[in-house]
């Protein structure tokens, strides 16, 4: 079941909220950047493993919701509205790029960071590619978008978890 009422106001709030962030931030310092301008590009520590921990736990939520509602055609609003949901939330990891696994510096880290961000935009482009097949009632296409979806999980956690 879908949550309504505050949690669903606060991640589209953080989802624009993230995105103004990013856009008023540098993703990486370029080299030879002084060192006030490096610390500026750093993650905000906590509070960016907090967001983006936030923003994956609705995914993860959503998913599982998902698997039950493709299923039930009558369910098809709630689906559509949880695919936008999970597509804000993802916005919001966009934002908030993990520490590597292992240290990485100049082009190796901007790479890092271009890659996660390009992965969650892939999950956007999914959700919303989910969302279109749930309105079409085209249920074959939704589940193998599921799967797809449950694929980039996968892959994402092995790149980006420890």
């Amino acid at each position: 079941m879908i949550q309504h009422g505050l949690p669903r106001i606060l991640v589209t709030l953080a989802a624009g909220a993230g995105c103004i962030a990013l856009a008023a931030r540098p993703l990486a310092s370029p080299a030879g950047a002084p060192a006030q301008e490096a610390e500026q590009a750093e993650p905000a520590g906590e509070e960016e493993h907090d967001a983006l921990h936030e923003s994956m736990e609705v995914l993860q939520g959503g998913m599982r919701t998902l698997r039950k509602a493709l299923s039930k055609p009558e369910q098809k609003e709630t689906a559509i509205a949880l695919c936008r949901e999970m597509q804000a939330a993802a916005l919001v990891g966009f934002a908030h790029v993990p520490e590597p696994v292992e240290p990485l510096e100049g082009t190796a880290l901007l790479e890092h960071s271009v890659d996660f961000r390009r992965r969650m935009l892939e999950v956007c482009t999914a959700l919303i590619d989910l969302e279109v097949a749930l309105d079409k009632e085209d249920a074959d296409a939704a589940k193998t978008l599921y799967r797809a979806l449950g694929k980039q999980k996968s892959d994402g956690h092995d790149l980006y978890i420890e």
